[in-house]
């Protein structure tokens, strides 16, 4: 492994530190959290008071909350201050707030004596109005509820309300009109009304209340003038304020917002449109609407229909096809729109106006897309258990209408709630994530997208790195020579002398045991469930020489996963067993190739590390673990006998278990002592020997074929041979570095050889080669610890990577071409654009500059005190922007081709940032937080872009961040949908990889447009792919995981 070479505090050698699974487990600090409290509440007032208080509120609000003040059925606000369109807009994207609004910081926790007093019968029904905070012209809804049967917890109402309240980030808290925060569903009283927020600040308005006359002299003209007067009004309404007709006018509402008069037409107090039946497409009539009106959007239509002379329950819809669903929206993203359309409810909006162009062009909207042929949501997944397309045909009365708004409409079914959220009109789109809203804008120019799966699929290559922290003999030679192990999901067949990996995909979870049949031409490999589905581990039988798939054994019999594996070694290999994770740890013995159950019963309560047949009788097999070592014998009837060798209570764990050629039981305990059992006449197990041969636990026995023993120690990292014919004798002994970790297994080179060269598997994942008489020498490394940062050299196709283990790691091609090993974990790294240094960041907030050709350090700069979660560089390289987990970005100036930093800026944020992307003109950044929120950043001004529509046209250098509108297709799928972690585009812009919280990588075409867009799917990993990178200098994508710190590299064909 070379010389140590030391500058400062960093020292290029191999890796150190604790092993993984031996301390509790480091995860990377939270990117998401709820902001930490002192503790302080409210002061509590006495009960008697409260009681006064709200009975004051109610007999104040009640008949404004009721509607007992109108007059006529509507009403009017003399409210003359009317937010901004631009300012609804950033209200909807969540990225600005009125300051001139009073907000109350409310406390997370109140008193239990501070809350309202609680209703009598906590169980019966209960109707409640909503309004939306800090939205004075909402005209809010009613939602009648059942405690305990509707909805459970505050948290289940607030995600039943979030569609109709209409917030970008959905409902999240809510509160009293007196602004008191209500934690519990018994808090909410029947008749009352209360305000829904998705933040913690209550803006204190008049919700509700009554407003007087929009105009005095048309509050009361009957609709359509003179036509009109003959008409009886429904409801015995003699006019509304809310709609007149504008009689003999043939201009749409841009002109109207020329004309002058009382009426005020184009201003926020009136806004003039052009109705058309749907029914009857020649009664059309141009209306005059009062966007003061505090009368709900149902009334609204209805006045709407009585200038048409339309009745029964009626729907507004736009030219393209959309529903408009609430005043807000009418008012806010519908503003450019001056023509509509009235239906009933029985009659469905004919799909010839579906396809209309709608306002400022845009690709968003093309109505084929959801067609049959418009490319479902077909898979090409490495796995091929039964997983095909799904894509599922949805059907409902009206025409599926696609999101287009923060204030989205309900739907029929849950299923087209989440699927559907598409924007139609090309002017944004809506995605949901986490239960949170966010709205998108597309450029103003038309964008081509192909919602079919790309032509181009992925391949995997070859796998960096090898699982020895937490798995037990896990290293193979095969017949041919060839190493075997695995890594994640993948098993990997390594040729040493030609440099080429195989790989057997087909298994969907880590693997977490495996073995070799005799002829070591077979393997059995257990895969432990997934996540949710508790019987989906099970055993695959696969020939190593063309990696098909012979026999599945166990599904849906196995519980949690697969602890051991063992093929029988007389009669062939003809018994196959398997020990499941489940509680009882089920023993199960097949004849595997017929597929047939021999024997299954139920062994341990505790951890069982490993099992294996006897050598001489397949009747016998060999149990071990925590506090067990147990011999199983099957009786011709059947039945299984156990025999306890140590008891349960003794203490002792047993690491491994080898047999000698004579049949005596050789076991390795987590105290370092090594004991050989033997057999009586009687059958019965005695101890014929017991030594310390360790100082710490025995990881791994080996038997070699000249009869010595090998035992391979843990904390003392020692490899120690002893002679079975001699009684035990030690013959002689060496130790590893201490950067190699301890001995994970032990395997021959050549089995059958009387050579002493042997392969070494160490807890640091890494696999040496040599034999007791020479050094070792490495063959495979891998990072030990969650492995979060990876950057590609654009410029020779090398790889970086960093994580928690705190190695910062070159690689070229096949193999690792330099590590270092910081001072602090890592989470992120960048690669200069002129290939001269690599930058990573720790978790401490340093970042660590590195010569890209020789690994040697060349600065530490100081940033900030939070762990920094990205970085990127600028295309020209003078520029490094360091995003941290405290919100903030840190701009730096970069000089001598990286060598220097300076810093010259900062932008201050409030949410952890995890990825950044520059645009190609270099005056703006996008990043991404923890939290899904995208933020625009401008490098001129050195603050955030205040309004999203200023950057819609821009493109981007690169595009790392999972949330834009050009990748928003990937939040597909629904509620059950996939956190989508981390996305890069393809080098010649036509594809997309994005990896997720589940480990999956899934390849679609760029853009990706469309929820229901079609992709590649592949696992390989287990949970939490946290980085997927192209190399334009090749057809390679480099994907990392975090969990399953595995690099590996696909060739894009």
């Amino acid at each position: 492994m070379g010389p140590s070479q030391e500058s400062g505090d960093y020292v290029v050698s191999g890796p150190q530190g604790a092993d993984l699974y031996k301390e509790r487990q480091t995860s990377l600090p939270p990117l998401s959290h709820a902001p930490a409290t002192n503790g302080d509440s409210l002061t509590p007032h006495p009960q008697g008071t409260q009681r006064r208080r709200r009975s004051r509120a109610q007999s104040v609000l009640y008949p404004y909350i009721h509607g007992r003040t109108r007059k006529g059925g509507g009403g009017s606000s003399a409210v003359t201050t009317i937010p901004s369109r631009a300012s609804s807009a950033r209200a909807l994207s969540g990225r600005s707030k009125d300051d001139s609004r009073i907000h109350y910081e409310l406390p997370m926790d109140e008193p239990e004596d501070n809350r309202s007093h609680l209703p009598s019968d906590p169980w019966r029904a209960r109707k409640v109005r909503f309004y939306r905070n800090g939205d004075r012209y909402f005209p809010g809804f009613d939602y009648i509820f059942k405690p305990g049967r509707d909805v459970v917890n505050m948290e289940a109402l607030c995600d039943k309300i979030s569609d109709r309240i209409g917030l970008a980030r959905g409902a999240r808290y809510i509160y009293g009109l007196d602004g008191r925060r209500k934690y519990r569903i018994e808090e909410l009283e029947d008749g009352l009304s209360y305000v829904v927020s998705s933040d913690r600040k209550f803006v204190n308005l008049g919700y509700g209340r009554q407003r007087p006359d929009w105009n005095p002299a048309t509050a009361v003209i009957p609709l359509g003038g003179s036509s009109y007067h003959g008409d009886k009004n429904p409801g015995g309404r003699s006019g509304s304020p809310v709609v007149k007709e504008v009689l003999g006018s043939k201009k749409n509402s841009a002109d109207s917002n020329k004309s002058g008069g009382n009426s005020k037409p184009g201003s926020r107090e009136g806004r003039t449109i052009k109705i058309i039946n749907n029914l009857d497409h020649n009664q059309e009539r141009s209306v005059l609407v009062n966007m003061k009106t505090i009368q709900s959007w149902e009334d609204v239509v209805a006045d709407l229909g009585q200038v048409l002379k339309m009745k029964g329950n009626l729907h507004l819809f736009t030219t393209w096809g959309q529903e408009v669903k609430s005043f807000s929206q009418f008012k806010n993203d519908f503003a450019n729109a001056d023509t509509f359309y009235l239906t009933p409810s029985d009659a469905p909006f004919p799909r010839t106006y579906t396809a209309v162009t709608p306002p400022s062009g845009g690709s968003g909207g093309s109505s084929g897309e959801g067609e049959d042929g418009g490319g479902g949501r077909t898979r090409h997944d490495s796995k091929k258990d039964g997983r095909g397309d799904r894509r599922t045909a949805k059907t409902s009365r009206r025409p599926t209408l696609r999101r287009h708004t923060s204030e989205p409409t309900l739907k029929e079914t849950p299923e087209e709630n989440e699927d559907s959220e598409e924007v139609a009109d090309g002017r944004s789109a809506v995605v949901t994530i986490k239960g949170q809203r966010r709205v998108l804008h597309s450029p103003t120019t038309h964008v081509v997208h192909n919602p079919t799966p790309p032509h181009s699929t992925l391949t995997l290559d070859w796998v960096y790195g090898y699982r020895g922290t937490d798995s037990r003999r896990n290293l193979w030679v095969l017949a041919t020579g060839e190493l075997l192990y695995y890594v994640a999901a993948v098993a990997v067949i390594y040729d040493r002398h030609d440099d080429v990996q195989r790989h057997y995909t087909e298994h969907t979870e880590d693997i977490q045991c495996m073995a070799t049949h005799p002829s070591r031409e077979l393997v059995a490999s257990g895969q432990r469930a997934a996540r949710g589905q508790r019987w989906t581990a099970h055993v695959r039988v696969w020939n190593a020489r063309t990696l098909h798939t012979l026999h599945v054994l166990g599904r849906k019999e196995l519980g949690a996963g697969i602890m051991a594996v063992a093929f029988s070694r007389r009669n062939n290999g003809q018994f196959l067993l398997a020990v499941d994770a489940d509680s009882e740890h089920l023993l199960s013995v097949w004849t595997w190739d017929n597929e047939h159950i021999f024997g299954r019963v139920a062994t341990h309560q505790d951890h069982v590390w490993g099992a294996a047949f006897h050598p001489l009788d397949n009747n016998l097999i060999v149990t071990h673990g925590r506090g067990l070592l147990c011999i199983w014998s099957r009786r011709k009837d059947g039945i299984f006998q156990r025999s306890d060798l140590i008891q349960e209570d003794s203490g002792r764990n047993i690491t491994s278990i080898e047999f000698t050629p004579s049949g005596d039981l050789i076991s390795g305990g987590g105290d370092g002592l090594m004991t050989v059992w033997g057999v009586d006449a009687d059958g019965e197990y005695f101890v014929k020997r017991e030594f310390q041969a360790h100082s710490g636990p025995i990881n791994s026995l080996q038997i070699l074929s000249e009869g010595t023993i090998l035992s391979g120690g843990d904390k003392d990292r020692k490899i120690m041979a002893w002679d079975c014919d001699e009684d035990f004798e030690k013959i002689t002994e060496t130790k590893l570095p201490e950067q190699a970790g301890g001995i994970r297994t032990l395997y021959p080179q050549r089995p059958g050889y009387h050579d002493g060269n042997i392969y070494v598997g160490t807890t640091k994942n890494m696999i040496l080669e040599g034999s007791l008489q020479r050094r070792f020498n490495q063959v495979v490394f891998g990072h030990s610890k969650q492995l979060w940062a990876m950057a590609v050299n654009q410029l020779d196709g090398a790889v970086a990577t960093a994580g928690y283990d705190k190695h910062i790691v070159k690689w070229r091609e096949n193999q690792l071409e330099w590590r270092i090993q910081a001072q602090s974990e890592c989470v992120s790294v960048a690669v200069h654009p002129m290939g001269t240094v690599i930058s990573a960041g720790t978790i401490d907030g340093h970042l660590v500059v590195l010569n890209n050709n020789t690994g040697l350090h060349v600065a530490t700069v100081r940033v900030c005190g939070s762990p920094l979660s990205c970085l990127a560089y600028n295309p020209g390289g003078d520029i490094l922007a360091v995003g941290s987990q405290n919100g903030s970005l840190y701009l730096y100036k970069s000089s001598k081709d990286g060598f220097v930093y300076n810093r010259f800026g900062r932008m201050g944020g409030s949410q952890p940032l995890s990825s950044i992307d520059w645009s190609t003109s270099g005056r703006y950044l996008q990043s991404v937080t923890s939290d899904y929120d995208i933020t625009f950043w401008n490098m001129r001004e050195l603050s955030k872009v205040k309004n999203a529509l200023d950057v819609r046209n821009e493109t981007w250098v690169t595009q790392t961040s999972p949330l834009g509108y050009m990748v928003h297709g990937v939040w597909g799928g629904g509620k059950d949908a996939h956190i989508q972690v981390t996305v890069d585009r393809g080098p010649r812009g036509d594809v997309l990889a994005a990896g997720d919280t589940d480990g999956f990588i899934r390849l679609y075409r760029y853009p990706v447009l469309s929820l229901r867009a079609g992709y590649h799917e592949y696992k390989v990993y287990t949970s939490y792919v946290s980085g997927v990178r192209f190399s334009h200098t090749d057809n390679y994508l480099y994907t990392i995981g975090g969990t399953d710190a595995a690099l590996m590299r696909w060739r894009l064909t």
